[in-house]
């Protein structure tokens, strides 16, 4: 009898320790099931997040529709031009006043313009509109809004780096840089030589 009595007790040692283990598996288990449950929804939040950043990065994008520009006093190249954007198709709205503007010239003259000049008789290296009752620098993805292009104006003169009237046969590239990290890119030739028929301060074509 006593025997049977220490079996049974033994017995019932052994079921609480191995109740005991389960339990502790158990509770192992779920910390490591909500590690991972967080784990897993971090990382889809981190994936949305990029993913959302790199469709902004591809469709945030401008469009040149023309450039033109103004003969020069001696008629031998341009001392003004101006170029007209638009959004992109597909592209979310723009704000120019956060985008950088680039001009080069392949005879070594360059300007950054970086936001908009609210004060368009002194060029300070901000950009210019061409129409001074435009109210918004933002590029609107609404094709009926009067916002949807803009024609961003620039003057070759004393008052910044692009000290030069652009003579002819001149290659002038412009950079759009948005704050998304996207660019836009245009490039004209100005004609060499000119059509002897223009005069200083008509208007003509580059692109």
């Amino acid at each position: 009898m006593f025997e049977q009595f220490t079996e049974s007790e033994e017995r019932g040692q052994v079921g609480i320790g191995t109740l005991i283990v389960f339990i502790a598996l158990v509770l192992v288990a779920a910390i490591a099931a909500g590690v991972l449950i967080n784990t897993a929804g971090f990382l889809q939040t981190q994936a949305q997040a990029t993913g959302e950043e790199s469709t902004e990065q591809v469709s945030t994008n401008l469009v040149f529709l023309s450039t033109t520009g103004t003969v020069s006093d001696a008629e031998d190249g341009i001392d003004s031009f101006n170029t007209t954007v638009q959004l992109g198709p597909g592209s979310s709205a723009i704000d120019l006043n956060d985008t950088t503007i680039s001009v080069f010239t392949d005879d070594g003259q360059s300007q950054e313009f970086s936001g908009v000049d609210e004060d368009t008789d002194n060029n300070d290296g901000g950009i210019e509109f061409e129409d001074d009752s435009r109210d918004s620098s933002v590029l609107s993805t609404d094709s009926t809004d009067d916002d949807a292009t803009a024609t961003i104006e620039f003057d070759i003169g004393d008052a910044n780096e692009l000290s030069e009237p652009f003579e002819e046969g001149t290659t002038v590239d412009i950079v759009i840089t948005t704050s998304e990290g996207t660019q836009a890119e245009n490039s004209f030739i100005i004609e060499d030589p000119l059509d002897p028929q223009l005069e200083g301060g008509d208007e003509i074509r580059l692109d």
